[in-house]
C-alpha cells in the first residue's frame, strides 16, 4: 500500500511539472507571438504598391540640363529620390523621405517665381512637375491606407456638406444677377437648407432639409413653362443638385468593412496603371486607371476622398487653358470712330450753329471674378465743337472741349453673355473765343463786344451744365444700344456656330472654367469621357498674363480628340486620311475647313541611292493600315512632340506589311514670322511581328514623306466684334504634357 501510494504521489508530482512545463511552453508560445505582432505593427506603407523603379524623367541624367550651378543639388535630389523608390523601412520611413522630396520641391518652386532663373525654368518644371505629382500620389496613398474608418466616415459627410453650402452661395450669387431670381431661393426652400446644414451634418433634419431641396429642384420636369425649365436647369441649379445627391449618398453608405489587402491590390493597379500612362499616354492604360479607381473608391475607408483630391489635381484636371490678357482683349474688342456733324440748337435763348466732330475708343477693364469672365467696357471720348451763339444782341463764338468716359459691365458665364446698365460721366468746357454786336466796328464796338464776351462768361456754367446734359443724352442711350445688341444673341451664335458641332462630335468639353482678373481673362476645359484621363496642374510659368494670349493644351486633349476621329481599324491613303480629317473638322466648327499648303522649308537632303527592288517597293500604292488600338498617339516632352503611329501597309500586288509602332519626334521653333517644324529621325518597331530591311525601309520612306519638315506663317488673324485684328506667335513651349502657343 506505502509502494502504491509513493508510486500515485510520483505520478501526481510528474503531472503538475508536465502541466507546468505546457504552461510555460504555451506562454512562451504566446510571448514569441506577441513579440512578433509587435514587430508586425510596423506598416509596410507603399511597398508593393508603389513602383521601385524610378522614372525615366526623375533619373539622375535628367537633372543635367540644369547646368553646371545646380550639379550637386541636382545629384543630391537624385540621390532623394532614389532613397524613396527603394521603398525601405515603414510607413513613417516613407514619409521622411517625401518630406526631404518636398522640401526639394519647395526649392524648385522658389526658383521657378525668380525672374534670374528664367533661363531654366523650362528644365525645371520638366523636373518639378512628375515629381510633384509622384509625391502627392504617394501621400494620399498612405493616407488613405492609414485611414480611420469611422472618422473618415465622419469627415466625408462634413466635407459633402461643406459642399452644399459652396453649391448654395454660388446659385445665390448666380440667381442675384436676374431680375426676380432671388425668388427662386424661396422656392427650392434655400433658407430651410441652410439653417439646417449649420447643425449637425448628419442629423435628421439635415437629412430632411435635403431631400426637400432635392425634390423642389427635381419637379423642374414638370414645369409646363418652358423659361422656367431652363432656368432651374442652368449650371449652378445642377451644381447644387449633385452635390445634394453626394451629401445624401455619404449619409446613407455604410461604415466601410477591413478592406486592407483588397485595397491594397488595388491600389497597386492604380499606381501601375498611372506609370503606364505617364509613359505612354495609352487609351488601355487611362481605361484600367479609371476602373481601378472606381474600385479603389467601394474598398477604402474615405470613400477614395483623400485620393480623389489629388487625381483631380493631377489626372482629371482641366486639359485646355486659355489665358488673354487685358491689353490682348483691348487690341481684340476695341473700336475707335471719328464722327463730324452741324450742330443745331436753341440755348440760354441764343440760337447756337457750328460743327462738332465726336471721337471715341473703345478698350476693355477686366474685373476679378472666380466663376464667369467680367470686364466693363469702358468707352473714353471728346467732342470738339466750335460754334456761334446768335441772338438780337449780339453772336459769340465759344470753342468747346468736352471729355466723357462711359463704362458698361459685361459678363459671361460659359453659356450667356449678360450686360448691366452703363454710367457715364462728363467734363464739359466752354470757352467764349469772340463776339460781334451790331455796334461792332463803330465807335461803341468793342465795349459792346465786352459786355458780351462778360455775359458769356457769366452764363458759362449754365451752358457747360447745359453740354453736359446734351453728351449724356446722346452718348449713354446710344452705347447701352450698341453693347447690349451686340451682346443679345453672343451666346446663341456660339450654340449655333461651336458648341452644336464640337457636341455633334463628341468635342464638347465636359468641365468648364471662366475666371477673371484684373489682369487676365481665364478660361478652363476638359475633355474627358468616363473611360479617358484628363490634364495635370499647368505651371503658372507657361501661362503668363501680363501680355498676349497663351493657348495650353494638355496632351490628353489633343488624344482624346484623336479617339474620336475614329481612325481605329480603318485602312486609308494618305489623301483619304486627309479628307477624313478635314470633315471631321468641318463637322466640329460648323463651318468648312481646309488644311493651309505649307510654305518650303529648307531643301531635303538628297535621296539614298535605291536599288531596282528597293525603288520598285517604294513607288508601290500603299494605305496606311491603323492598328485596333492607339493609331495615334501625341506627347510633349522637353522641347519636341513625339508623335506615335501604330499602323502597317497594305500595297496593291505586294504581301501587307504587318504593324509597325513608328515614333516621330518634331521639334517646334518661332523664327521670325515662321513657324518651323523639323522632324527628327523616325523609330519603328514592330507590333504584329518583325519585317525585313526592305519593308522597314519602305515605311521609313511613306512616313518621312507624309511628315517633312515645313514652315508655316506664324502670323494670324482674329476677328473681333468690329475689326480684323493682327497677331503673331511669338513662343512655342512643350514641356511636361503641356504645349503652349503665345500670341502678341
Amino acid at each position: 500500500m506505502a509502494v502504491k501510494t509513493d508510486e500515485r504521489n510520483g505520478l501526481r508530482r510528474q503531472r503538475r511539472w508536465t502541466n507546468r512545463l505546457a504552461a510555460a511552453a504555451l506562454l512562451a508560445v504566446l510571448a514569441a507571438s506577441a513579440g512578433a505582432l509587435e514587430v508586425g505593427t510596423a506598416q509596410p506603407g507603399l511597398k508593393g504598391i508603389f513602383s521601385e523603379q524610378v522614372p525615366a524623367e526623375l533619373s539622375a541624367e535628367a537633372f543635367a540640363p540644369l547646368g553646371p550651378n545646380w550639379k550637386e543639388w541636382g545629384e543630391q535630389t537624385a540621390a532623394a529620390i532614389q532613397r524613396f523608390y527603394a521603398l525601405e523601412g515603414d510607413a513613417a520611413t516613407q514619409r521622411q523621405h517625401l518630406a526631404d522630396l518636398k522640401a526639394r520641391l519647395a526649392v524648385m518652386e522658389k526658383a521657378l517665381q525668380d525672374a534670374r532663373y528664367a533661363s531654366i525654368h523650362l528644365p525645371l518644371i520638366s523636373l518639378h512637375s512628375p515629381l510633384a505629382r509622384r509625391v502627392a500620389l504617394a501621400e494620399a496613398l498612405l493616407d488613405t491606407l492609414e485611414a480611420d474608418p469611422q472618422a473618415a466616415h465622419a469627415r466625408r459627410i462634413a466635407a459633402k456638406a461643406n459642399a452644399v453650402g459652396a453649391a448654395l452661395d454660388a446659385l445665390e450669387r448666380d440667381v442675384k444677377t436676374f431680375p426676380g431670381g432671388p425668388a427662386w431661393l424661396n422656392y427650392i426652400k434655400a433658407d430651410d437648407l441652410r439653417s439646417a446644414l449649420t447643425g449637425s451634418p448628419d442629423q435628421e433634419a439635415t437629412t430632411g432639409a435635403l431631400n426637400a431641396t432635392k425634390s423642389r429642384l427635381a419637379k423642374r420636369e414638370t414645369l409646363t413653362d418652358e423659361s422656367q425649365k431652363q432656368f432651374l436647369s442652368r449650371p449652378a441649379f445642377l451644381a447644387l443638385e449633385a452635390a445634394i445627391a453626394e451629401h445624401l449618398a455619404a449619409l446613407a453608405a455604410p461604415l466601410p468593412a477591413d478592406n486592407s489587402a483588397a485595397l491594397r491590390d488595388e491600389l497597386k493597379k492604380l499606381v501601375a496603371a498611372l506609370e503606364d500612362y505617364e509613359a505612354s499616354a495609352s487609351s488601355s492604360a487611362a481605361r484600367e486607371a479609371r476602373a481601378v479607381w472606381r474600385k479603389v473608391r467601394e474598398l477604402a475607408a474615405d470613400g477614395g476622398d483623400r485620393l480623389q483630391t489629388v487625381l483631380s489635381t493631377h489626372y482629371f484636371n482641366f486639359n485646355v487653358r486659355i489665358v488673354a490678357s487685358e491689353q490682348f482683349l483691348s487690341r481684340l474688342l476695341a473700336d475707335a470712330r471719328t464722327e463730324t456733324g452741324q450742330v443745331r440748337d436753341y440755348i440760354l435763348g441764343a440760337n447756337v450753329g457750328g460743327w462738332q466732330t465726336t471721337s471715341t475708343t473703345v478698350s476693355v477693364d477686366l474685373k476679378p471674378a472666380a466663376d464667369r469672365v467680367r470686364f466693363d467696357l469702358v468707352l473714353n471720348g471728346t467732342v470738339q465743337s466750335n460754334t456761334a451763339g446768335t441772338t438780337s444782341e449780339a453772336t459769340v463764338y465759344t470753342s468747346g472741349y468736352h471729355t466723357f468716359v462711359g463704362r458698361k459691365e459685361v459678363s459671361f458665364d460659359g453659356t450667356t453673355f449678360r450686360t448691366q446698365p452703363g454710367t457715364l460721366s462728363v467734363v464739359a468746357t466752354n470757352t467764349p473765343t469772340g463776339a460781334t454786336t451790331r455796334y461792332s466796328g463803330g465807335l461803341f464796338g468793342r465795349a459792346a463786344e465786352r459786355i458780351a464776351m462778360q455775359e458769356a462768361a457769366n452764363r458759362r456754367g449754365a451752358s457747360e451744365a447745359i453740354a453736359r446734359s446734351r453728351i449724356y443724352d446722346r452718348v449713354l442711350p446710344k452705347f447701352n444700344a450698341e453693347v447690349d445688341s451686340a451682346f443679345a444673341d453672343s451666346g446663341k451664335r456660339l450654340e449655333n456656330e461651336l458648341f452644336a458641332g464640337l457636341r455633334a462630335t463628341g468635342l464638347y468639353p465636359d468641365a468648364q472654367r471662366y475666371q477673371s482678373t484684373d489682369q487676365s481673362l481665364r478660361l478652363s476645359t476638359r475633355l474627358m469621357a468616363d473611360e479617358e484621363l484628363g490634364g495635370g496642374a499647368a505651371a503658372p510659368q507657361l501661362l503668363p498674363e501680363q501680355t498676349g494670349a497663351t493657348l495650353a493644351l494638355h496632351e490628353s486633349v489633343v488624344n482624346n480628340a484623336i479617339d474620336r476621329l475614329e481612325l481605329a481599324g480603318k485602312t486609308l491613303t494618305e489623301e483619304e486620311l486627309r479628307k477624313h480629317v478635314e470633315q471631321f473638322l468641318s463637322k466640329a466648327l460648323a463651318r468648312e475647313f481646309k488644311f493651309r499648303a505649307p510654305e518650303a522649308a529648307a531643301a531635303a537632303p538628297a535621296p539614298v541611292e535605291q536599288t531596282a527592288e528597293e525603288e520598285e517597293e517604294d513607288k508601290t500604292p500603299a494605305k496606311l493600315a491603323f492598328a485596333e488600338q492607339d493609331p495615334l498617339r501625341v506627347q510633349f516632352r522637353n522641347g519636341m512632340l513625339i508623335l506615335t503611329i501604330r499602323a502597317g501597309l497594305v500595297r496593291e500586288g505586294k504581301d501587307p506589311i504587318p504593324t509597325q509602332q513608328i515614333t516621330a519626334p518634331i521639334y517646334f521653333k518661332v523664327e521670325g514670322d515662321k513657324i518651323l517644324a523639323t522632324r527628327d529621325a523616325l523609330e519603328i518597331v514592330g507590333v504584329d511581328g518583325d519585317i525585313r530591311p526592305i519593308e522597314r525601309r519602305v515605311m521609313n520612306s511613306k512616313i518621312s514623306a507624309a511628315l517633312p519638315d515645313r514652315a508655316v506663317s506664324a502670323r494670324f488673324q482674329l476677328q473681333g466684334p468690329k475689326r480684323t485684328v493682327q497677331a503673331q506667335v511669338s513662343r512655342i513651349h512643350m514641356v511636361d504634357g503641356w504645349i503652349t502657343v503665345t500670341a502678341n
